[in-house]
């Protein structure tokens, strides 16, 4: 934990790119779970909004991931981060803005929560892909596994306090401030991004935006590497949304559990994500990066399994599920620091937004499908049955990248050979893909 409290502690000093560009992550992550869990708290209190309405809600911020990631990555590639980064934290933070101003003139309507619920997953979508593209351009490769880790504790941690942050707010702030604050969070993470500094966008060929998301689609699938991440971070989110449904039906109906338990079981998940980020440049100086990868989706899997196997036990059930969900975090945490960086390290710097955006197409893409497969399982061969079949499957496809070529890579250098072409490669200027600035 040392070594990795040292490795941050240099890049927050020496680098103040990343320094700025990670307060205004920090910012807008914080930002994005408060305003997950205050839209639908606002629908189902405030507008008194049906089940439907509800899940009209989510999918408005869900859909801009399948049909604007591929354009995210055309734009991000196209034109310097800094604008993206500002001008995607200003739109969410406007549209919240809005919200308090209608609910504090007169009162919110359902139709004013879905239009902000579209801005804001658009401007989310461009938001992640340009954070994603421009890490690997102002920390050196050595670091990026460090800086994931950063990341992906910062992401843990606001899951953790999201909730209770907003349900504090509104019980001592009322609808209006809750709204103003986390507007706030979102300029705030603006202003940070403005102090982007000497980050712009690489060349690109005259084409249309049409040719070059093909040619991106293209590029991606042609790296093995890349390719197999996708695939298995696809499977991986199939399993784990698939798993969380029949989880709530499982543990409602069959372990007659209150949502209030259901809801603390999963959270405390967090906890392991929390230790897995914090661990995972500790564990790869001890490992290769190709083993804490496979290992990562492994215990992910693993532990989402453990829930019905102590389910069947029948004692400690509470208790021993939230083990079982603490294992399943540290592993996922695990798996998606490496990914990332592994995602960040290979291309080519031309290709950084189209990877990215492509990878979170395929990754992000077999949510709905998962969600929609564990009610139908459910259904079909009971909750118990259907909790059985979904755990033992995500441990068979977490074995995906046994059969890759990425379980030889030691470090993120030698990932980047693998991801090679076997043709002449477009030199990527070096300095501004490793120099710290």
């Amino acid at each position: 934990m040392e070594a990795f409290d040292g490795e941050v502690r240099d890049l927050l000093k020496g680098n103040a790119n990343f320094r700025n560009v990670w307060i205004g992550e920090t910012a807008a992550h914080f930002g994005a779970q408060l305003t997950n869990f205050l839209l639908p708290l606002i629908a189902v209190t405030h507008l008194a909004v049906d089940g439907t309405g509800v899940g009209l809600l989510s999918a408005v911020q869900f859909v801009p991931i399948v049909v604007l990631s591929l354009l995210a990555g055309v734009m991000v590639d196209r034109h310097p981060p800094r604008r993206t980064l500002v001008i995607s934290c200003l739109a969410r933070g406007g549209a919240l803005a809005l919200l308090g101003v209608f609910q504090a003139a007169g009162g919110l309507t359902f139709t004013q929560l879905v239009i902000a619920a579209a801005v804001i997953g658009t401007a989310t979508v461009f938001y992640e892909v340009a954070y994603q593209s421009t890490l690997p351009k102002i920390v050196p490769v050595g670091s990026i596994t460090t800086a994931n880790g950063l990341h992906q504790a910062t992401y843990s941690i606001s899951t953790l306090a999201g909730p209770s942050a907003a349900g504090f707010l509104i019980g001592r702030l009322g609808l209006s401030s809750a709204l103003a604050v986390t507007a706030a969070l979102f300029v705030g993470a603006a202003i940070s991004g403005a102090f982007l500094r000497g980050v712009e966008a690489p060349p690109q060929p005259r084409e249309s935006a049409l040719r070059t998301i093909r040619s991106g689609l293209r590029y991606t699938w042609s790296l093995r590497p890349i390719r197999d991440l996708c695939v298995q971070a696809g499977l991986s989110n199939l399993h784990e949304q698939a798993f969380l449904t029949v989880f709530l039906v499982f543990a409602v109906r069959d372990l007659h559990m209150s949502g209030a338990t259901v809801g603390v079981i999963v959270g405390i998940g967090s906890a392991g994500a929390l230790a897995g980020s914090l661990l995972a440049s500790r564990l790869a100086a001890r490992s290769t990066v190709g083993f804490m990868l496979t290992l990562g989706v492994v215990l992910a899997a693993a532990g989402l399994l453990l829930v019905p196997v102590v389910a069947q036990i029948g004692i400690y059930v509470v208790v021993l599920a939230s083990v079982a969900t603490v294992v399943n975090g540290f592993g996922v945490a695990l798996f998606n620091v490496f990914a990332v960086s592994l995602r960040q390290a290979i291309p080519q710097e031309s290709q950084l937004g189209a990877v990215t955006a492509s990878y979170r197409l395929i990754a992000l893409g077999t949510l709905p499908l998962g969600a929609l497969l564990g009610g139908v399982l459910c259904d079909l061969i009971s909750p118990r049955g259907a909790i059985w079949a979904v755990g033992l499957s995500y441990l068979v496809v977490s074995f995906w990248l046994m059969f890759s070529p990425l379980r030889t890579a030691r470090t993120l250098e030698e990932a980047q050979e693998l991801g090679r072409p076997a043709g002449p490669r477009e030199p990527a200027p070096e300095p501004s893909r490793t120099s710290a600035s």
